[in-house]
């Protein structure tokens, strides 16, 4: 049975780009341009409403991307695919297809099985095949935020690449980003196992409402983060933050 992506339960309420989103993006094409992946052929697993495989299919260079996710009806398919871009709910049309990159963003936390869904992904990935899988960081910091979106867990780098490793992969790279979030987090977390409040917050990158001033100010110190996290991570060094990121390689038959 295929494993269901969640990544829709962000419902995006405002037109405004979450900074945080916008600069998950711009690491996950440093990532992969610093390893030089170069694909054809993109799955987007869990693609949500297709941000990240959009943007690393012209980064890129690809030649087509498939948007996956359960979660999209019909009508937001059929309105928003094209020629280079296609987008479905139903697994068959992928099944079909071999991809030499697969992106799955945030979105083997919402599965119970996630070994399961990435041996899915495995099995559809070309034989020189990538797959980028971030994650979010330290099931310490696991709060109300993570039930509202449905998380199973929070994941150790090392957990990141065990599970990695035992669906069937060779691990490229691994590190973190977003360390300038850690400490609002383990404030939260802090706050929240002192005052206990009921679950009604909207949570959600989707609940971004920040001026275009603040969006601006706030993703380009996301972006100086992770940078920086990156250079480091490059040189061995993995400060933590609160994302995690594997980029691994399909393991030869």
């Amino acid at each position: 049975m295929l494993p269901r992506a969640m990544d829709l339960s962000e419902v995006r309420a405002s037109q405004v780009r979450h900074p945080w989103e916008a600069a998950r993006a711009v690491a996950i094409e440093r990532i992969l341009r610093g390893a030089r992946v170069q694909p054809q052929q993109i799955l987007d697993y869990g693609c949500g409403d297709g941000f990240t495989g959009e943007r690393m299919l012209g980064a890129l260079h690809a030649s087509q991307m498939l948007g996956f996710d359960i979660n999209l009806t019909d009508e937001q398919c059929q309105a928003r695919s094209g020629e280079q871009v296609v987008y479905t709910n139903d697994w068959q049309q992928a099944d079909r297809r071999a991809f030499d990159l697969a992106l799955l963003c945030d979105v083997i936390e919402h599965v119970e099985d996630d070994r399961a869904l990435l041996e899915v992904v495995r099995r559809h990935l070309s034989d020189e095949g990538h797959a980028l899988v971030t994650v979010p960081a330290f099931q310490s910091l696991f709060t109300r935020h993570d039930r509202a979106l449905r998380h199973f867990r929070r994941y150790s780098l090392p957990q990141l690449e065990g599970v990695i490793a035992a669906a069937g992969f060779d691990l490229v790279g691994s590190g973190f980003l977003f360390a300038s979030l850690l400490p609002p987090r383990g404030l939260a977390k802090l706050i929240e196992s002192t005052k206990p409040k009921p679950e009604t917050e909207d949570f959600g990158i989707g609940a971004w409402n920040g001026s275009s001033a603040v969006t601006r100010a706030t993703e380009a110190l996301l972006n100086w983060d992770n940078s920086l996290l990156l250079v480091l991570a490059s040189r061995g060094i993995k400060v933590p933050g609160l994302s995690a990121w594997a980029l691994c390689k399909k393991r030869p038959s």
